[in-house]
């Protein structure tokens, strides 16, 4: 049965329009917020006041990990019905080789540099720990306990990403035909644990106690529902759930779903649950971008589905860029009006980490995404190399 006219699923190659794009939009809401984050560290002019400048950041990264979310369960759930199983073990063979390659260069290069600087005071403090921590893909947990890497706080996403890549296709494969009904009761039961963390630590104030003030802490780099959440419309649009499709997709949804988004980055304040709304506004715009015969917004432009193929390298090095930006050129941008001193620092630092990430993604990512090849049972459109 061929799907109604206002949507889309893709065939073979699996290739959904306009993600490339978004990926950038969210590397760029993280790279304006570490630069209002950094002048203000360094007592610099800064827009930080702006409560949307302060809350881009977080949910650049939440809408990073519900496209994660929508993009690796659309992709499992194709290969199960196209197999009859999920590979688990070629699932992971295919992350690690592009995630772990310009992780472990990062944190290795600026582990080694720190050692030999003023900033290695930072990582005197249980250093072993910290630094075992991120060897084992566990940078949240770091994070936590004892403080992150130097130019390196972007880092924890990560750990929250491999800790879902590592349950999902096992959740996947059990749930089997009944996927949705599976998915609802993960996330619910990721927000039950949620909310019972949060009433127990209010309850247990002045002193929660060191376990629960971890749990506590370590809720804000656990968002594994958001991750969760971007996967309920990959489910809707595989299973062709038709009638709710046609709500989520119609024009008026679209543009709610955009105007809610403006207006509470706007508003830039933290509310009961607000990860978990922004995640499912999110997942409401990725759906139309990937699959609505007419999104109302296009960013399928070649530029920045190119800029949004460097989105990793984007995210794991601006940080670097925003630094070396404000060292070289901070005095000169001080004195600028406030609009073009803000025009002239995101230009150089999107140019410096723009190339940063041209020299990883050509020279380190490139050859690893190659090997992935072998592993790849369900062909996604965009990757390196087409198998042969």
């Amino acid at each position: 049965m061929s799907a109604p006219s206002f949507y889309r699923r893709p065939g073979s190659p699996v290739y959904f329009p306009n993600l490339n794009g978004l990926r950038f939009v969210a590397a760029l809401m993280v790279i304006v917020h570490h630069i209002e984050q950094l002048r203000l560290y360094q007592g610099r002019p800064t827009h930080w006041h702006i409560p949307a400048v302060q809350r881009m950041g977080d949910e650049g990264v939440t809408l990073f990990f519900v496209l994660s979310g929508f993009l690796i369960t659309y992709l499992l759930l194709t290969e199960q019905e196209q197999f009859g199983s999920i590979a688990v073990g070629k699932f992971y063979g295919r992350r690690m080789l592009r995630i772990w390659p310009l992780y472990y260069a990062v944190v290795l290069v600026l582990a080694t540099w720190l050692q030999g600087q003023e900033a290695a005071t930072v990582l005197a403090t249980h250093r072993p720990e910290r630094l075992m921590l991120y060897a084992v893909l566990l940078p949240n947990v770091a994070l936590v306990l004892y403080g992150g890497i130097p130019f390196l706080p972007q880092a924890w996403s990560i750990g929250t990403e491999e800790q879902f890549y590592l349950l999902w296709p096992w959740v996947l494969r059990r749930a089997g035909r009944h996927v949705l009904p599976v998915v609802g009761g993960v996330f619910l039961l990721l927000l039950g644990v949620q909310r019972g963390i949060v009433l127990a630590f209010h309850a247990a104030q002045p002193t929660p106690g060191p376990e629960l003030d971890f749990a506590f802490g370590f809720l804000y780099y656990f968002r594994l529902d958001c991750l969760v959440l971007g996967a309920v419309p990959a489910v809707l649009l595989f299973q062709r759930r038709t009638a709710v499709l046609r709500g989520l997709m119609a024009p008026a949804t679209q543009w709610l779903t955009l105007a809610a988004v403006v207006a509470l980055l706007a508003w830039g304040r933290p509310f009961p649950l607000h990860e978990q709304v922004y995640a499912s506004l999110f997942a409401v715009l990725i759906l139309n971008l990937a699959a609505a015969e007419k999104p109302v917004i296009c960013l399928e432009a070649s530029w920045l589905n190119y800029l949004g193929k460097l989105s990793y390298g984007l995210y794991m090095l601006h940080y670097l860029a925003v630094a070396a930006v404000l060292w070289q050129l901070g005095p000169w941008l001080d004195a600028q009006a406030a609009g073009l001193r803000w025009l002239l620092t995101l230009l150089a630092t999107l140019g410096l980490s723009v190339g940063l990430a041209m020299l990883s993604y050509y020279g380190l990512e490139r050859p690893f995404l190659r090997r992935k090849t072998p592993l790849e049972r369900v062909w996604a459109g965009g990757s390196v190399a087409r198998p042969r």
